[in-house]
């Protein structure tokens, strides 16, 4: 037996006192300390739980779930603090709160970002935290997955500058090579099912509305808004057969739907969800009325794990097999060869 299996045991068996997860463990503040300091906020540890600023507010070291400080009911919870700490490095929630209570200062430590006045005003934020260029090296899979090409025609397909393409491509590494016409698939059914596979979504905003009226017409009416169509319609556009009875639209700016005749609807409900991507890169490659299959397969397959969408996602990659197959074929036997 080790020398602490003992302790294991007994913790395991004792009946006697539960404890919450957490109860006395010592939380180490000096992060939360440095940060706040960097934001001109410095403060100094005034007791186990408790922070005290330079300007003599408090700050109550807060669980790691910031939203303990809404009731139920969407009412402010009464409270006498001034700040909360992040001590687990989670953010849930912590830019709507921070908008919602403006004399709150929330910190988090571990990434160095400090909310005050509504707003962020230290430290860098989420999304340049995030993979440099993710959006850019999933549209280039994408693009040498089905059409190959050299750096310039990339950065056309996309509508992204060239050396964009070039800072990024480092990362798909030996999944490309390049060829005298361009660049090329080392693997084409492996660089497809990754870029279906590991593509993190679109990311954005999404919102959710009904019409009684066919999904063909909401469709041909968002497309003439400007809209890039996905989901299931955009799956049988492809000759996937399912049901075409969810549309996803993507837009740059958000088209008033109210005045359209719709009515938000819960997710389950909806004939239509609405989304301002975070990748923009939806919105230039997209081909005809639909987004490209690969995010029309990613659509489908976070929409739920029900049959009808796992049958239409395996139909949506085998055709991208097939096109990336046939595309490969005709760019190295061009017709009168």
């Amino acid at each position: 037996m080790s020398d602490r299996q003992w302790l294991q045991d007994i913790r395991g068996q004792q009946t006697i006192l539960s404890l919450p997860f957490g109860l006395g463990w010592t939380i180490d503040i000096t992060q939360t300390l440095v940060a706040l300091t960097a934001a001109g906020m410095p403060a100094r540890a005034e007791a186990f739980d408790r922070l005290r600023f330079e300007d003599g507010r408090s700050g109550f070291l807060s669980t790691p779930n910031p939203t303990a400080t809404i009731n139920d009911d969407g009412t402010p919870a009464e409270r006498t603090e001034d700040l909360i700490v992040l001590p687990g490095g989670s953010e849930g929630g912590v830019l709507s709160l921070a908008r919602r209570y403006p004399d709150l200062v929330f910190v988090n430590g571990k990434r160095q970002r400090v909310w005050a006045n509504g707003k962020q005003v230290h430290g860098s934020s989420m999304e340049r935290d995030a993979t440099p260029g993710w959006r850019t090296v999933f549209a280039i899979a994408r693009t040498i997955a089905l059409h190959g090409g050299g750096t310039h025609s990339i950065a056309d397909r996309i509508g992204i500058p060239a050396d964009d393409v070039r800072a990024v491509m480092p990362a798909l590494g030996t999944h490309v090579f390049h060829t005298p016409i361009g660049w090329e698939a080392a693997d084409r059914a492996a660089l497809c099912d990754w870029a279906v596979a590991a593509y993190p979504g679109p990311g954005g905003v999404r919102t959710c509305w009904r019409r009684e009226t066919t999904i063909d017409e909401q469709a041909d009416e968002l497309i003439g808004l400007g809209g890039v169509m996905s989901d299931r319609w955009a799956a049988q556009q492809s000759g996937v057969f399912v049901p075409p009875n969810r549309l996803t639209a993507f837009f740059a700016d958000h088209p008033d739907m109210a005045a359209l005749g719709y009515k938000p609807a819960t997710v389950n409900e909806a004939t239509v969800s609405v989304v301002i991507p975070q990748d923009t890169t939806i919105l230039a490659t997209a081909e005809g009325c639909c987004t490209d299959d690969f995010i029309t397969a990613h659509v489908i397959y976070t929409d739920s794990y029900a049959d009808v969408n796992t049958d239409a996602l395996n139909g949506l990659r085998q055709l991208l097999h097939f096109r990336s197959d046939l595309a490969h074929y005709l760019r190295w036997h061009p017709s009168g060869s």
